[in-house]
């Protein structure tokens, strides 16, 4: 009870000491909306500060999701058979590599699985095949379907290995 008091005493104090700060020698009334404004622009530089520090959080567990998923694939390429949307015995490895790193973290990714085929149908076809073989392995690796997004590319650019996958960490 006694601690009680004496915080509101001290409350109290601060207070007067406040509106004192502000007011002249003349006979008006003192403003004490500046104290009030400050304390609001405290408040909102505060949360910006803790925004910008989130940010800046969410931003680091990003990149370090997919610098795993990079290392990963850098090292051991998921990849398919050559024309089927079987991924080789290699890519075992890999795949169980990426859905560690997303495990450790909350990360959204796209998948971008290639074909090349002089019917444009067939290589999409084939594409959309490849990404969801990918998808399909991390699930079964303990990945939730819903962080995952695939697209199948039909012949692309010149430089495009079409029988590996890209994998994107994705903006939240």
């Amino acid at each position: 009870m006694r601690k009680t008091i004496v915080t509101g005493i001290a409350v109290a104090a601060l207070a007067l000491l406040g509106v004192a700060g502000c007011s002249n020698d003349s006979n008006e009334a003192p403003i004490a909306t500046t104290t009030a404004a400050s304390a609001s622009d405290r408040v909102e530089g505060a949360i910006s500060s803790v925004q910008a520090t989130a940010s800046s959080a969410v931003n680091t567990a990003r990149e370090a999701t997919q610098n795993a998923i990079n290392s990963a694939i850098a090292a051991v390429p998921i990849g398919f058979e050559s024309g089927t949307a079987e991924l080789n015995a290699l890519s075992d490895v890999t795949v169980k590599a990426v859905a560690a790193a997303m495990k450790a973290g909350d990360a959204k990714i796209a998948i971008e699985a290639y074909a090349s085929n002089t019917d444009e149908a067939a290589a999409e076809l084939l594409a959309d095949q490849r990404a969801q073989a990918v998808a399909n392995a991390l699930e079964a690796q303990g990945v939730d379907k819903s962080r995952i997004s695939t697209e199948g590319t039909a012949n692309p650019p010149e430089g495009v290995n079409v029988d590996q996958v890209e994998i994107t960490v994705e903006d939240s």
